[in-house]
């Protein structure tokens, strides 16, 4: 159990992960002093921020999970996935409904973004399939459903969330860096 929590946990950290690196849009003084992002990067980056905002709010509240309560333990875990999966779509439509980004290959670093959340959202969607079509009765068919969601959640691994794939393109990372709206809202890293 502790594994597949530790999974989800992960899930949650990847998709948290996109909203504290947003939290590092920046600091107070730009990275180079001698160049300044695009006013229209940057207001597209401020609604990338704002959306991912609404998507990780769902997340403030990770489940409990109470090992003397298969049933309660596996209906916990069930809620928990609904809001990763509404989170992701939330992320995703907030990227999207931002446009196309106002720089030098900005849609196939959207792309690419939204591709990765899209990725996560199939895993944890296929979790939570599963999970709500278990049997738990008792601690062993609560492990079995545990076991389950480990393998299928076990390809994850992209810490980073989808933001590093814009944040791959300089000049969005600029941007990124500069936004006060992502300062606002997600505090400086």
């Amino acid at each position: 159990m502790r594994r597949t929590a530790a999974r989800i946990a992960f899930a949650t950290v990847s998709v948290t992960a996109a909203a504290v690196l947003l939290a590092a849009c920046g600091s107070d003084e730009p990275a180079d002093t001698a160049q300044h992002a695009d006013p229209a990067a940057l207001a597209w980056v401020d609604k990338v921020c704002s959306g991912v905002a609404t998507g990780s709010a769902k997340l403030s509240q990770p489940p409990a999970f109470d090992a003397g309560n298969p049933q309660g333990t596996k209906t916990a875990m069930v809620g928990f996935l609904n809001s990763l999966t509404a989170a992701l779509d939330d992320m995703a439509g907030g990227i999207r409904n931002a446009g196309v980004p106002p720089v030098p290959d900005g849609q196939s670093a959207v792309d690419k973004a939204t591709s990765t959340l899209g990725e996560t959202k199939t895993k944890v969607s296929a979790t939570l399939a599963k999970m709500q079509d278990a049997k738990v009765t008792d601690q062993a068919s609560l492990q079995k459903v545990i076991a389950d969601a480990d393998s299928t959640m076990s390809g994850l691994s992209e810490p980073e969330g989808p933001i590093k794939h814009l944040r791959a393109n300089p000049e969005l990372n600029l941007a990124f860096a500069e936004s006060s709206t992502c300062r606002q809202v997600y505090g400086n890293a």
